[in-house]
């Protein structure tokens, strides 16, 4: 069984291998931009982007919808025979779409894309997107059992495998079709221990009263799915388009390395859906409202100011890292580290007004913030108008994350009123503060004393702001024993132990 106290360890596996996965993804991204340089980079974040933006086809919601079937306790081999069936279909689709559009601007309208490298890299990553969007049945699957060990680990060989991949091709002195090679050789290395984990679930048939309950959960998630994979691949091809793949390169790299906070994200979204899914529908409401005010209380009290400092030494870190040729990635890394941030605080908000049913609303909200970032994706980096470049790009995505928490947070205390909006607001005004004065005083001392001081600032910047915490008595016991609990490795291994023996899934108490 998985006890509600497993919450910590499933939190900390998700985003403890996905800090993991990006420290080992920065090591091999410093290789490869320093070896093969910004360009290379920038081709295949090109490629990527590409065929990424069109992903939400693969998917059209259904995703969301097998995992909220699941969480809920419906028959588990019917939903995942029902899933499979209509995964399959929508992966087809995607893969058509996005190659019938690749012909249709080379071969019809004459749109020649930067260079032939570019082209074999999108038809690469079309085939590894393609294959990695057939491996979410499984994923799916555990994200429903939130079982958190069966989706870390498989991905983490997968990076694991490709960003050797990565750093040996560099090496070696090829380019960016190498590079997408790698990525599609790491996908099918991984596929048997996917399968592996997921062969003794159970299996059943397809059930056409259950695909068309899939169809109504997901008509609305497909505005969401298309929202955040637009969202996400857009400002690549606007830098392309308004500059080329080496400004595109820099800042894919300021973006790799400000983009840790982007993994908490990723890992507790997927968790927080199903569990204040589940919440809802046991009438829980005081569940959801009490794992709220603790992921904020620890996103403000552990994961800020790392992030603020993160932000602040941003110029030390690519310096030091990637080079003096990769100086146009430091203001990229400082916003987008602080965008990143804000998206995680959104995280509970947008998973109360998915999990407890109302898809239309965020289907709505998502929308107007798709808006909102094309718009200022359009503004800020054209040279026409605002002209800031790959900066411009980093700053729509900062103030469309500020948009979509205030509405988030405005129709969550709507659909569920035990919500306390305010709880935690002083953390936030503590934050803004902070990360001003910190700002000053890193500029003013460091044009004094130059290295010297910025050696100092480190524990300098921490010593100061943990001691006007502990003053403000706003770290109590209960943070740094909960701190214990979530480093606590005999607690996490022993949950690992345990979800992965347990191979069928049949472990659903929460």
């Amino acid at each position: 069984m998985i006890q509600k106290n497993n919450l910590a360890q499933k939190l900390i596996l998700g985003y403890g291998s996905r800090i993991a996965i990006q420290f080992i993804q920065v090591v091999a991204s410093i290789v490869v931009a320093r070896v093969a340089g910004p360009t290379v980079l920038g081709t295949v974040a090109f490629g990527l982007a590409f065929v990424s933006i069109f992903e939400f086809i693969a998917d059209l919601g259904i995703g969301t919808a097998h995992l909220k079937l699941v969480s809920e306790g419906q028959d588990m081999g019917t939903c995942i025979s029902t899933y499979s069936v209509l995964k399959m279909i929508t992966t087809f689709l995607y893969f058509i779409v996005v190659f019938g559009l690749y012909l249709i601007q080379k071969l019809v309208f004459n749109v020649q894309f930067e260079s032939t490298a570019h082209e074999y890299v999108i038809i690469i990553l079309l085939v590894t997107v393609t294959i990695n969007q057939l491996l979410r049945i499984p994923k799916a699957t555990f994200a429903g059992k939130t079982e958190q060990a069966k989706q870390s680990i498989p991905e983490f060989v997968r990076i694991l495998i490709y960003q050797i991949f990565r750093i040996i091709i560099v090496l070696l002195g090829y380019k960016a079709v190498a590079l997408a090679l790698g990525n599609l050789a790491a996908t099918i290395l991984v596929i048997p221990l996917v399968l592996y984990l997921f062969k003794d679930y159970p299996r059943a048939k397809f059930d056409w009263q259950l695909a068309l309950r899939y169809l109504k959960i997901s008509l609305p998630l497909i505005v969401i799915e298309m929202s955040a994979k637009v969202m996400h691949h857009i400002d690549k091809l606007a830098l392309q388009h308004f500059a080329d793949s080496e400004q595109l390169g820099y800042y894919t790299a300021g973006y790799r390395i400000g983009g840790i906070v982007f993994m908490m994200e990723t890992s507790v979204g997927i968790i927080f859906l199903p569990l204040f899914s589940k919440a809802a529908a046991d009438g829980n409401f005081q569940y959801i409202k009490t794992t709220t005010e603790k992921f904020e209380r620890f996103c403000f009290l552990i994961v800020m100011p790392v992030v603020i400092f993160l932000s602040l030494y941003s110029d030390i870190i690519i310096k030091l890292f990637l080079g003096s040729q990769y100086v146009p990635s430091i203001p990229i890394m400082a916003v987008i580290n602080l965008a990143m941030f804000v998206m995680v605080l959104n995280i509970p908000y947008s998973s109360v007004i998915t999990g407890m049913g109302f898809f239309r609303l965020a289907a709505f909200l998502s929308l107007i913030n798709l808006i909102l970032f094309v718009s200022l994706i359009y503004i800020f980096p054209n040279p026409d108008i605002v002209g800031l470049g790959a900066v411009g790009a980093a700053y729509a995505i900062l103030f469309s994350s500020v948009f979509s928490g205030i509405s988030h947070r405005f129709f969550a205390k709507q659909k569920c009123s035990i919500l306390d909006l305010t709880k935690n607001i002083k953390f936030m005004l503590f934050g803004i503060i902070n990360v001003i004065a910190f700002y000053f005083i890193y500029k003013y001392f460091s044009l004094m004393y130059g290295i010297h001081f910025k050696i100092v600032f480190v524990p300098l910047y921490f010593g100061i702001t943990y001691l006007v915490l502990f003053f403000l008595g706003w770290i109590t016991k209960e943070d740094v024993y909960n701190m214990k609990e979530l480093i606590n490795m005999r607690k996490l291994g022993s949950y690992i132990k345990n979800e992965m023996r347990n191979k069928s899934g049949h472990d659903t108490e929460l």
